[in-house]
């Protein structure tokens, strides 16, 4: 591995035979680096981190910061990030509160400059975080979500497989999959059309959501009877997915 000279390595620090480390980084103890990943300057990565295979990690980016807990630390958690993470500079992500927890990022990440990500949160695969993004601890983005920049995001709010969700939004709500979310708090828009296209979803899939999207947010039936509607009338897997994350939902859904 390529490391400058200037670099403060730690000698139990867990690095491959390829990659780069970037002028000025620190890398504590008890931190682990994927095969062929890169660290431009100034990268922190602090002890209990977990770094994937070909990931690029921007400068300054901070990772395993202490968890923000006023009156609490936490002696050995983690940050686990996974394999082709993008992090652009100065984003940070706190490791884990709790013993043993983590705050956990997914395949192909994609994380713009300045987002912040609190302890024990989970970023899925594929996920796009807009810059300035602010997740707030336990908070939860489901695979190949997007969130816009300067978004806010509540503690233990969910955004669902697929949704998007847009600029400087707050998310006090869970935001189902599938779903656009705008306003300044989060309210639903319509479906993702654009994102479930990309994803290759089939036309006839995505006229199923469109009806389980009416059954949910303007057919005016209780929440548990539009839910029952689309188990039975709408025999897709997204739709059986909307509703369960619907059911499981702790905070209530953002609402048209």
């Amino acid at each position: 591995m390529e490391i400058h000279p200037t670099a403060i390595v730690h000698a139990k620090a867990r690095l491959p035979e390829r990659g780069r480390i970037g002028p000025y980084c620190v890398i504590e103890e008890d931190v682990e680096v994927g095969d062929g990943t890169e660290l431009d300057p100034h990268v922190v990565l602090r002890r209990g981190t977990r770094v994937g295979r070909e990931c690029r990690l921007g400068a300054g980016v901070v990772l395993g910061v202490e968890p923000q807990v006023r009156g609490q630390t936490t002696g050995r958690s983690h940050v686990i990030v996974g394999d082709r993470a993008q992090i652009f500079p100065y984003a940070t992500i706190e490791r884990g509160h709790g013993e043993g927890e983590a705050t956990r990022i997914g395949d192909d990440a994609f994380i713009m400059a300045h987002v912040h990500i609190g302890h024990n949160g989970t970023v899925g695969n594929q996920v796009t975080l807009g810059g300035g993004l602010a997740m707030a601890g336990y908070a939860v983005v489901e695979d190949n979500a997007f969130i816009g920049g300067g978004a806010v995001q509540h503690q233990y709010s969910r955004v669902g497989r697929l949704a998007m969700v847009g600029g400087n939004v707050r998310i006090n709500r869970d935001v189902p999959p599938f779903i656009l979310a705008a306003e300044f708090d989060a309210a639903a828009r319509g479906l993702n059309l654009v994102g479930l296209k990309r994803f290759g979803l089939s036309p006839e899939r995505i006229a199923a959501l469109k009806q389980a999207y009416r059954l949910l947010y303007r057919s005016k039936l209780p929440l548990a009877e539009a839910l029952e509607r689309i188990e039975k009338e709408v025999a897709t897997e997204e739709a059986r997915y909307l509703a369960n994350f619907v059911r499981n939902s702790k905070r209530g859904i953002c609402r048209e």
